[in-house]
Parts: structure tokens; sequence; C-alpha cells
């Protein structure tokens, strides 16, 4: 190698973080991560004189498609997309399953809530399956927020449990924009009107009994 092609080759090293950093631009700022919860509120005046059942919250499921942080797109009826900036802050069956302990607890429906072993023996144990969680943009003038509970109330008849309830609930709330904040808006109110009508269901039962009255 001569010693012009050896200072050519040397001062090409020399130019290469140059050339790379006009390239690429190594400040380039990505979109922050933010972090949603989801919280319901009862309405004024439902509240019922407590009972002397007890019910234990026992585990919530999601569907594999839903049951990741992620927000979830629907675009398309066969074509769904995960949103990696804009998740839930903690797993969405734990936090639905904590929404409604809390909404359960102010029902006056159950002398106890309990979602943890407890030296109280429960009356009925209560399961969830969230079946659907999304954002419904198929429509981009009308986009909703999906939400989808199946329940199963079960009463421990001897060593053999009983299911003395069970229905799936399903919410469309129509949302302004496709922002994710009101996304979440919607997502609150679906749930509120699953909670209330799953409130007015469980009303009909004998729940100290965990039978139909």
């Amino acid at each position: 190698m001569t010693k012009k092609t050896l200072m050519i080759f040397f001062i090409g090293l020399l130019a290469l973080p140059f050339l790379l950093t006009g390239c690429f631009n190594l400040n380039k700022s990505f979109p922050e991560k933010r972090f949603f919860v989801l919280s319901v509120k009862r309405s004024e005046g439902l509240s019922l004189s407590p009972s002397d059942a007890v019910l234990r919250i026992r585990r919530f499921r999601v569907s594999p498609g839903f049951e990741s942080k992620g927000f979830v797109y629907r675009k398309g009826n066969l074509n769904y997309a995960s949103d990696f900036y804009n998740e839930f802050f903690i797993s969405p069956a734990s936090m639905i399953a904590e929404e409604v302990d809390k909404w359960l607890k102010g029902s006056g429906l159950f002398k106890y809530v309990t979602s943890s072993p407890s030296p109280v023996e429960p009356t009925v144990e209560l399961e969830g399956v969230i079946s659907a969680l999304y954002g419904d943009y198929r429509e981009t003038e009308v986009p909703k927020a999906v939400l989808e509970i199946q329940f199963f109330l079960v009463r421990n008849a001897s060593s053999r449990p009983v299911i003395v309830f069970q229905k799936t609930y399903h919410e469309e709330s129509l949302i302004k924009g496709n922002s994710p904040d009101t996304l979440v808006e919607g997502w609150n109110l679906a749930l509120e009107h699953i909670l209330t009508k799953f409130e007015t269901n469980l009303k009909s039962l004998d729940l100290k009994e965990g039978k139909t009255s």
C-alpha cells in the first residue's frame, strides 16, 4: 500500500463518524411511552342494605389476543394492531378484577367481598373471562371502545362446584377521535354499564344460598 493510499485510508476512517452521524440521527426522539388504568365509580343511590352473603373474587382471565398490556386496535374484520407506546399500567385481568371488587363492595349485596384467602367461608365465588378489549377503528367516523366480560358465579356444594349464574356482557361505547385518552374513557363507560347490569342480575339471586330467588 503506497503512502498516498494509506493517507486516504486514514482520512476515510476519521471522516466515517461524521458520515454516520449525518446518515443516522443519533438524537432522534421517539414517542414517550404512556400508561393508563381503568377506573369506574358507582352512581349514588345504588347501594342496598348489606346481606349475609360472602363473595370471594377468584381469578379473572383474558383471551390471548387481548391479554398483553399494550392497547389493541381493530382496523379491519381480520386486522388487529398492538400499540407499544400506550398500554395499561398493570395486566388487564388484574385491573378489571380490582374494579369489580370495588364495585361489588359498594353494592350492598354482600356482607363481605374478598379477593384473597380469608378465614370467612365464602357463600359464592366469582370468576371472569375478558373476551374482548380493544378500540374498534374499522369505521373511522364512528370509533368505539369495545369490552366483553363473561361472569361465572359459583357455589361450592359439598366438594362439587355448581355454577349458579353465568352471563356474557358486551358493550360498545362511541368515542370522539382516536386518542388513547378517549379510548380509555370509552372503556371506563363500557365497564360501568357492564357492572350496573351485572349488579341488577345479582339482585334476582338468593346470594346467601347461591341460587335463583
